[in-house]
């Protein structure tokens, strides 16, 4: 691959993160936002539909041969966006704020740059919240055993 065509993909994929992500402002405000939150506005499919845009840098780093564990971190950005992006307003308040795609895009530009450090990131932010969540699953399932003992205690 050329260093042209190479910076041609860096470009295409900048510009899109700056159309879904950035490249609108709130009048008055320093606030930018792209197509991405107003996509997500449409009822019941938008956070979906969305993230399926978004998907198109996931499938940009396979392309491109990016580790494993980047690949996940940029399915954990769009993941979020999703998940957090469904929950009515302040999902909307959310999408305007994260900005998955510029954040997948600069992973793409950072391991082009920097793949041995971009890794060394995405495999410590990974287990971080892997143990997050583990630590979360465990404290839901001791919260619930609780709450069993005590309803049975109050019934019984």
């Amino acid at each position: 691959m050329t260093k042209k065509s190479t910076e041609q993909k860096s470009s295409h994929h900048q510009k899109l993160a700056h159309w879904l992500d950035d490249r609108f402002t709130i009048p008055g405000t320093e606030i930018k936002f792209g197509l991405d939150p107003v996509i997500s506005l449409i009822p019941g499919a938008g956070d979906w539909l969305a993230g399926m845009i978004s998907s198109y840098f996931i499938l940009l780093g396979v392309r491109a041969d990016v580790p494993p564990a980047v690949v996940m971190r940029m399915g954990f950005n769009v993941l979020l966006d999703i998940t957090i992006g469904s929950i009515p307003l302040l999902g909307d308040i959310f999408d305007v704020g994260w900005k998955a795609n510029n954040k997948n895009a600069e992973l793409l530009d950072e391991h082009r740059a920097e793949a041995q450090k971009t890794e060394r990131h995405s495999k410590a932010l990974l287990w971080t919240v892997g143990i997050i969540m583990f630590l979360l699953i465990i404290f839901v399932l001791g919260l619930i055993v609780w709450l069993i003992g005590e309803l049975f205690e109050a019934v019984f």
